[in-house]
C-alpha cells in the first residue's frame, strides 16, 4: 500500500507542495539514511481515507437529520474534514523534523510539512466529493441523500 499512498500522493509532482527530500522521509527513509523502514505515506493515507470515510458516515448515516441536510452543514463537514487531515499531514512530519528523527542527508523544512498537509487535505477533499457523489452509497441515507458537492 505504499506504493499507492506515495504514488496518490505524489500525483501532481512533489515539487508544487513538498521537496524530493520529503517525499522520501515519508516512503520512510530511515534515521541511519540506510534502508526504508516507516511508510509515513502508508500510515497518513489510511488515516486521511478513515477518517473521511467516517465523517461522511457521521453525515449522511448517523446524525442523518433533515435539519442538517443543506449545502452549508455539508461545508461545515467538509472544512472539519479537511482541517483535520491537514493537521495530520503536517504533524507528522513536523514531529519528525523537531525531534530530530530523520536522515541527516534530506533538508527537510516546515514548508514541506505545510506542503504536504495541504496535499493530504486536498486528497481528503477529492476523497470527500466523490463519495458524497456516488447515488448508491447515499441512498441509504434518509434525509441527505440530495446533499452532494454538485448539487446541495
Amino acid at each position: 500500500m505504499l506504493d499507492f499512498f506515495a504514488s496518490l500522493y505524489e500525483w501532481f509532482g512533489l515539487e508544487p507542495f513538498y521537496s524530493t527530500n520529503m517525499g522520501d522521509h515519508l516512503r520512510g527513509w530511515d534515521i541511519t539514511c540506510t534502508e526504508y523502514i516507516t511508510p509515513w505515506y502508508a500510515y497518513v493515507g489510511w488515516t486521511m481515507v478513515i477518517l473521511t470515510l467516517l465523517s461522511y458516515a457521521v453525515q449522511y448515516h448517523i446524525i442523518d437529520s433533515s435539519k442538517f441536510s443543506k449545502k452549508q452543514h455539508w461545508w461545515i463537514v467538509t472544512l472539519v474534514v479537511l482541517l483535520l487531515n491537514y493537521l495530520i499531514g503536517f504533524t507528522i512530519p513536523y514531529n519528525s523534523i523537531q525531534s530530530g528523527e530523520f536522515c541527516e542527508e534530506l533538508a527537510l523544512n516546515i514548508s514541506d510539512c505545510i506542503g504536504f498537509g495541504l496535499s493530504n487535505a486536498i486528497w481528503s477533499f477529492i476523497l470527500f466529493t466523490t463519495i458524497t457523489s456516488l447515488p448508491f452509497i447515499r441512498r441509504f441515507s434518509t434525509n441527505c441523500r440530495q446533499t452532494t458537492f454538485w448539487k446541495p
